[in-house]
C-alpha cells in the first residue's frame, strides 16, 4: 500500500500547482486505510488523515504542528530516533521503511517516503503506518503453539526413552537378586545379570548426553581443522565397535581443506552418521566413509551395505525420537543434521548404488579459512491509542 502511495503523491506533486497538492494528497490518503501524515520541508504536518486521527489526535490538533510534537507515540518510541530519521528523509531524498515497529499498544510497518517537486528537490515527505498488530499476534501464537507442541513431544519422547531401560533395569535387579539368594546360581550368570545392568546405564548416560547436546545449541566454536583428520579420529575410535559387529570400516581420505569448524560437535555428528552404518551393516558387511572436495562444498559420504532407509522413512530420519532401529532412541541423527547446520551446512539421505543407505555430509566452501568465514517485540493487549502520555 505505501508503493502505492508513495507513486500517487510523486504524480500529484509532478502535475498539480504547490498550493493544490496538500488538498490532493489528502484527499488520496483518505482513501487508504492505513494511517497517514504528510509534512512540509520544515517538517510540520499537513495532511492528517481519518485513520491516524482515529489513532492519536483529530485532525485540528495535528495540522501545522511538527509531526513528533504532536505524534506521542513517535517521541516515545525508544528503539530509534524518529527525529533523525524524519531529517535524513528530508535532507537526503531516501525512503526509510521500518518493517516491525511497536507504537504504544500496537505493531506498525512503517514507511517513510520523501515527496519531490519537478525540479528534484524534496518537498515534504510522507509517513505511512501499516498496522499489522493482528497478523504479529497470530505468528506469536503459531510459534508458542509449536513450541508447546515441541516440548509434548520432547517430554513424551524423554518418558519414553527412560522408562525402557529403568524397566530392564528394574527387571535385571530382581532377577539378579534372585540369583544372589540362589545358592546353586553360578557367578557367570551373577556377572551376565550385572553386565545387563551396566549396559542399561549406559543407555541412559548416552541419552542424557545428547538431551544436553540439545539444550546447549548455540554457535559452533570454529578452529582451522582439516575435515579428513576429523574423520580419522572417528574411524579409529570406532575400530572396536567394526571388529565385534563383524563389519568391514574403510576410509577413504579426499579432502585437503581446511576448514573453520566446531570439531567436537562435527566429530559427533560423523560418529553418529558411521556408528548407526555399522549398526546397519549385516556381519560380514561393509561400511565406507569417504570424503572429497567439490567446487562449492567439502563432503563426507557414509555408505553402508545393509538392508537401505525405505523412501516412506527417509523423509523423518531427522525427526526427535523417530527410529526404526531396535533400541534407539531417535536422537543421534538430529543433533547430527543440526550440527551441520549450525555450519551452513546439510545432510541427505540416500539410497546407495547396489543397495544400503548413503548419507551424505556437505560443509559449505565458506567454512574454508581462505575463502573467508562467515563471520518481534509482543504486542500488548489493549485499545488502538498511538497517542500515549
Amino acid at each position: 500500500m505505501s508503493r502505492w502511495f508513495t507513486l500517487y503523491t510523486e504524480v500529484l506533486v509532478r502535475v498539480l500547482p504547490e498550493g493544490d497538492y496538500a488538498l490532493a494528497l489528502e484527499q488520496l490518503s483518505e482513501a487508504l486505510p492505513d494511517a497517514v501524515a504528510v509534512v512540509d520541508r520544515a517538517g510540520r504536518v499537513i495532511v492528517w488523515n481519518r485513520a491516524l486521527a482515529k489513532a492519536t489526535v483529530p485532525r485540528e490538533e495535528a495540522l501545522g504542528r511538527p509531526l513528533l510534537e504532536v505524534f506521542a507515540a513517535l517521541r516515545a518510541d525508544r528503539n530509534r530516533d524518529w527525529g533523525a530519521a524524519l531529517d535524513r528523509v528530508l535532507r537526503e531524498g531516501v525512503a526509510l521503511e521500518f518493517p516491525q515497529v511497536p507504537l504504544a499498544d500496537r505493531v506498525v510497518r512503517a514507511v517513510l517516503t520523501p515527496l519531490h517537486e519537478r525540479g528534484g528537490a524534496v518537498l515534504g515527505a510522507g509517513l505511512v503506518l501499516e498496522d499489522i498488530t493482528e497478523r504479529v499476534r497470530t505468528e506469536e501464537r503459531r510459534v508458542l503453539r509449536a513450541r508447546s507442541e515441541a516440548v509434548e513431544a520432547l517430554g513424551a519422547g524423554i518418558a519414553h526413552e527412560i522408562r525402557n531401560p529403568l524397566n530392564a533395569l528394574s527387571l535385571n535387579l530382581q532377577l539378579l537378586r534372585e540369583r544372589v539368594a540362589d545358592p546353586a546360581a553360578s557367578r557367570a550368570d551373577l556377572l551376565a545379570k550385572t553386565d545387563a545392568m551396566l549396559a542399561e546405564m549406559r543407555r541412559l548416560d548416552e541419552l542424557v548426553t545428547h538431551l544436553l547436546e540439545v539444550s546447549r545449541g548455540g554457535p559452533p566454536s570454529r578452529e582451522p581443522v582439516r575435515l579428513d583428520d576429523v574423520a580419522a579420529a572417528v574411524v579409529e575410535r570406532l575400530r572396536s565397535t567394526d571388529t565385534q559387529a563383524g563389519v568391514a570400516l574403510t576410509f577413504h581420505r579426499g579432502s585437503r581443506r581446511t576448514l573453520l569448524l566446531d570439531p567436537r560437535r562435527v566429530d559427533r555428528a560423523l560418529h553418529n552418521l558411521v556408528r548407526n552404518a555399522l549398526e546397519a551393516a549385516p556381519r560380514g558387511g561393509h561400511v565406507w566413509l569417504t570424503t572429497r572436495d567439490d567446487p562449492v562444498s567439502t563432503v563426507a559420504v557414509v555408505d553402508d551395505d545393509g538392508p537401505g532407509i525405505p523412501a516412506a522413512d527417509r523423509a523423518r530420519m531427522f525427526e526427535l525420537f523417530f527410529t526404526t532401529k531396535r533400541g534407539g532412541h531417535g536422537l543421534g541423527l538430529p543433533l547430527a543434521r543440526r550440527a551441520i547446520q549450525d555450519h551452513g551446512g546439510e545432510i541427505e539421505v540416500l539410497e546407495r548404488p547396489g543397495g544400503g543407505a548413503r548419507f551424505v555430509v556437505h560443509l559449505p566452501i565458506d567454512a574454508d579459512p581462505a575463502a573467508g568465514a562467515r563471520g518481534g517485540a509482543a504486542a500488548r493487549d489493549g485499545g488502538r491509542s498511538w497517542h500515549g502520555s
